[in-house]
C-alpha cells in the first residue's frame, strides 16, 4: 500500500509540474492546475483566524490531495481508479457523519439519485449518438462527490468543469492538435477541479 501511495505521489507531482510550467504533455491542464493551487490558497486564507479551523482544514487537506491524485491519473491513463472513488466517497460520508446522523442519510440518498440522473444520462447519449460521452467512473465520481457538496452542489461542479474542459481543448487546438465531434478527453480532472471549487465555496459548518 505504501509503495502504490508513493508511486500515486510521484506521478501527481509530476502531472502537476509539468501543467503549472506549461510543458508537455500536461500543458493543456494548466490553467487546471493554477485553479486547483488558487483554491487551495483561498481556503487557507479562509481559515485563518477561525478558531474552528482544524476539521476543516484536515477535510481539506485529504480533498485536495485526492483530488491532485485523481487529475494525474485520470489525465495521464485515462480512467479513475475504484480506489480513489471510494476514498472519495468514504471521506465524504465521514464529513456529513461529523455534521450528522441525518446529514448523512440525507447525502447518500442525494448521491444515490444523483448516481441514477447520470447513468441514465450516460446511456441515453450513447444511445442516441452511438458513442459514450461520459466514462463510467466519470459517473462514480460524480456520486461519490455528492457526498461532499450535496445535490444542490453538483450543477455547479459540473459548470466548472464543462468550462475546465473547453479551456483545456482551446489550449489544444493552439498546439495545433485536429479536434473533432468525437474528440476523447480526460474529464475526471475537470469535474476534480470543479468539485473542489464548490467545497471550498460552500459554508464549512464543521
Amino acid at each position: 500500500m505504501m509503495r502504490a501511495l508513493r508511486k500515486t505521489g510521484e506521478r501527481t507531482s509530476r502531472f502537476f509540474g509539468e501543467a503549472v510550467r506549461g510543458r508537455p504533455p500536461g500543458r493543456p491542464y494548466v490553467v487546471l492546475a493554477w485553479s486547483m493551487i488558487a483554491g487551495a490558497l483561498w481556503f487557507a486564507i479562509g481559515l485563518a483566524g477561525d478558531s474552528g479551523w482544524a476539521l476543516p482544514a484536515i477535510a481539506g487537506c485529504y480533498l485536495g490531495l485526492l483530488l491532485a491524485s485523481v487529475c494525474a491519473i485520470d489525465a495521464r491513463y485515462g480512467i479513475i481508479p475504484d480506489s480513489m472513488v471510494l476514498a472519495l466517497a468514504v471521506g465524504g460520508a465521514l464529513q456529513a457523519w461529523l455534521w450528522g446522523s441525518g446529514d448523512l442519510w440525507w447525502r447518500g440518498l442525494e448521491a444515490a439519485l444523483i448516481f441514477a440522473a447520470v447513468w441514465l444520462f450516460r446511456a441515453g447519449y450513447r444511445w442516441l449518438r452511438g458513442h459514450d460521452g461520459l466514462g463510467f467512473g466519470d459517473v462514480k465520481f460524480i456520486a461519490a462527490g455528492t457526498l461532499w457538496v450535496g445535490a444542490d452542489g453538483i450543477p455547479g461542479v459540473l459548470l466548472i468543469a464543462v468550462v475546465s474542459a473547453l479551456v483545456s481543448l482551446l489550449i489544444m487546438r493552439a498546439q495545433g492538435q485536429e479536434l473533432h465531434g468525437k474528440q476523447a478527453i480526460s474529464f475526471g480532472p475537470h469535474l476534480a477541479v470543479g468539485l473542489w471549487w464548490v467545497w471550498i465555496l460552500a459554508p464549512q459548518p464543521m
